[in-house]
């Protein structure tokens, strides 16, 4: 096969197999119920063993209660009731509903209070009780603390008192002595308390009736400031005052502005105004009515000398000069009349526009006064409101205080706060309050609670690789294959580096052969002709996987070359009959050739290549132009290359090869590696544009719940059945024939994807 070498061809990115079934998402985290019980199988020796230990505890603990420290209850309820005063507003009876719960909690923690106790100890009663006998004497005042539970019963006045002890003859004796010295001590205590709040009411209630004298002095002297009616709502007479003189001031202010107008058409020089009126009152005037009448005979007379004469005649030329005089002498005097009558009208305007503008000087000053008179009234008349209402609030408070006055005057003749009755007294138990059976039940199923929370937080608080679903959720990198433990293989194989060619039949082989075929499936033939392997960490088992994974790819009928890339850690030599000590360091410091150096070895189409002398710069080595023609002869002469390289987080050879080559399998070590060290390992190779295949997940451990422990056991069960057609197929093989050599050359197999 004749392909051009990586450097060469066209990258071509590569998609990668979509993630199990049983991971919810490349990267995501989160823990799916499938998740948990796949946690619960794993771990069902241990939930077992939680599960029976703290059963075992609960039940042993519940008999040990049951027979030697059970308890006997013993109740008595005491109905309170307060006689403090109500509330009589809204908010008052809701300030009392909450004053009644801390009397009420007052009264529970009186009952428990250090007099009452000590009374109850010296009780001949409490003497004779098997508690008291049994208690040092020097333990009883601290012990009866916490035997006697007093608490308020909620929804209800009543206090509920109770005791529990071992004997069932004890409890209620204890009970109601404390429920007897408890109504003593209430009987006795006065009522001091009240007769003092009722002096701070009286006080109260005196300085209230002081401030309504006060302010109804204050509010006479306002009422005084009033204007006549205002009080008893007859009217306010400012504001009727200052309305009508507001109406004034705005129609002299309209007849100013008429006037004003009136002025400027008068006293306009360019063009003077006259009204018709005035024009008839010079036509009117007899020297202009008779210069006028005059004017209008001569025009006549003309007019008839033009029609007996002709117009050119000398006389009626005479005529018309002497009506031009007369129309001359007309016009003069009509001027002289009409400008008589504008100075006049001037005059006349002028006068009333003055008249005009001074009274309404006087009518704003008088608005102004109103209007000051009307603002010092509304300042009264606010101010009388506010007294009223203040008396009213003052008057108010006094009933209220009056009201509570009269209930502390009440309570004190009464003398009595508290009414106390027995609603009930403690009998003879006749069951135990502890423990009960239903502890049993509940105790079974919490050690089933703890047993599996201990296991789910065992598994959660472990941060390694531990199952391929980790694998495909953290590394955010299709899984090639999961390899078991070496200690779990019931074949004994030594090395375990050549477990595909000294146990062709194992378990061990059938997961190689799996892994062969997703590798297949990975990519295109020519895309995966050259194949880097590497680790996370030392001790990974990247070379078993190098090793396994070339002889099962030279089984399946492809020329495989296998290289030792780890010019740190050489191991490949140490499993295969190669003596070289040349090897890759050398072709690629041009002391030698691939076709000398390549090593045939007992597996049909492997040859391998050694790390060769270690050098002192095996990164610039992997990176050279040398490392590039070498992929390239390598390429031209083997089906696929598969190079053995050192840890990527340790040293940099990883990475420069993987970014030259096809693509790069990664391999993590079950409960070695942890998810963040196997993230950034294959984040690494990413950055480095390296195309990863996948990952391979090395010594998973067989359990119950684990990956492989039924295919084991189905796997071995089902070759113990074909040992017979096997040894009879190994008889039929010609002389010297290995078997490995047929063995499943197609790539199909059983193995763990």
């Amino acid at each position: 096969m004749t392909t051009l070498p990586t450097t060469v061809r066209e990258r071509i990115d590569l998609p990668s197999p979509p993630p199990t079934a049983s991971a919810s998402g490349p990267g995501d985290a989160s823990v799916s119920f499938q998740d948990i019980m796949s946690i619960v199988k794993r771990r069902m020796f241990l939930i077992t063993f939680l599960f029976l230990f703290f059963s075992s505890l609960a039940v042993g603990g519940w008999l040990a209660a049951y027979f030697y420290a059970p308890l006997y209850p013993g109740e008595a309820f005491v109905k309170c009731v307060s006689n403090q005063p109500k509330g009589t507003t809204i908010y008052d009876r809701e300030l009392s509903e909450r004053e009644f719960e801390r009397f009420i909690m007052t009264q529970a923690l009186f009952a428990k209070s250090p007099d009452v106790l000590f009374a109850v100890l010296q009780s001949a009663e409490v003497r004779a009780t098997e508690w008291y006998k049994n208690t040092p004497g020097d333990r009883r005042e601290i012990e009866i603390f916490d035997l006697v539970q007093a608490a308020p019963q909620r929804g209800t006045n009543l206090l509920k008192i109770s005791v529990e002890t071992s004997s069932p003859a004890d409890p209620h004796v204890i009970a109601n002595q404390v429920v007897r010295h408890y109504l003593q001590r209430v009987k006795e205590h006065n009522t001091d308390e009240f007769r003092h709040e009722r002096e701070v009411y009286q006080k109260e209630i005196e300085a209230v009736q002081g401030q309504i004298v006060d302010r109804q002095e204050q509010l006479g002297n306002v009422q005084t400031k009033l204007p006549p009616g205002w009080v008893s709502g007859a009217g306010n007479t400012s504001a009727d005052e200052y309305r009508e003189i507001l109406s004034v001031v705005t129609q002299y202010e309209q007849m100013t502005l008429e006037l004003e107008g009136l002025h400027k058409m008068y006293t306009n020089p360019s063009r003077p105004a006259l009204s018709p009126e005035d024009t008839q009152l010079v036509d009117m005037d007899p020297k202009v009515a008779t210069l006028s009448n005059q004017y209008f005979q001569l025009a006549q007379n003309l007019k008839v000398m033009k029609k007996q004469l002709g117009a050119r005649h000398r006389s009626v030329g005479q005529a018309e000069d002497f009506l031009q005089v007369v129309n001359e002498q007309l016009e003069k005097e009509r001027e002289s009349k009409l400008a008589q009558i504008l100075a006049y009208r001037q005059q006349q305007v002028e006068t009333a526009f003055n008249n005009m503008q001074y009274a309404l000087i006087l009518a704003k000053e008088q608005l102004a006064d109103s209007e000051a008179k009307m603002a010092d009234m509304d300042q009264v008349a606010s101010q009388y409101l506010t007294l009223q209402e203040d008396i009213d609030v003052l008057k108010e408070n006094r009933e209220v205080l009056g009201g509570h006055l009269r209930e502390l005057d009440r309570i004190i003749q009464e003398r009595t706060a508290v009414r106390i009755e027995v609603q009930q007294t403690a009998i003879e138990p006749l069951q135990r309050s502890f423990p009960q059976k239903f502890l049993i039940p509940a105790g079974v199923a919490l050690s089933m609670v703890f047993a599996v929370g201990i296991a789910l937080l065992l598994e959660l608080i472990d941060t390694s690789l531990r199952t391929p679903q980790d694998v495909v959720r953290y590394l955010r990198i299709p899984l090639l294959g999961a390899i078991p433990d070496a200690d779990d293989e019931e074949v004994d194989i030594d090395p375990i580096e050549m477990a595909v060619r000294d146990a062709p039949h194992s378990m061990f082989a059938e997961v190689f052969r799996s892994i062969r075929t997703n590798l297949q499936f990975a990519a295109p033939a020519d895309r995966q002709r050259t194949v880097v392997i590497t680790s996370p960490r030392p001790e990974d088992g990247k070379t078993t996987v190098a090793c396994n994974l070339a002889m099962m790819v030279a089984q399946g009928g492809r020329r495989v070359l296998l290289v030792d890339a780890n010019f740190r850690r050489p191991a490949i030599h140490r499993f295969f009959e190669s003596q070289s000590s040349r090897g890759l360091s050398n072709i690629l410091v041009g002391d030698g050739k691939l076709s000398e150096l390549a090593v045939t070895t007992n597996v049909t189409n492997l040859e391998i290549l050694g790390a060769g002398p270690l050098q002192p710069n095996p990164a610039e080595l992997l990176g050279s132009e040398q490392m590039v023609a070498f992929l390239a002869e390598a390429s031209e002469m083997y089906d696929q290359v598969i190079f053995d390289c050192p840890p990527v987080l340790l040293a940099s050879d990883a990475c420069v090869l993987a970014s030259k080559t096809d693509g790069v399998i990664l391999v993590c070590r079950a409960k070695t590696n942890s998810r963040g060290i196997g993230s950034r390992a294959a984040q690494l190779l990413t950055r480095m544009d390296a195309h990863v295949f996948g990952a391979v997940l090395n010594a998973v451990q067989t359990r119950r719940g684990g990956y492989f422990r039924e295919q084991l056991k189905t796997f071995y069960d089902y070759s113990a059945d074909e040992k017979d057609t096997y040894q009879a197929y190994r008889a039929e093989l010609p002389a010297g024939e290995d078997i490995s050599e047929r063995s499943d050359g197609d790539g199909s197999g059983g193995g763990v994807a």
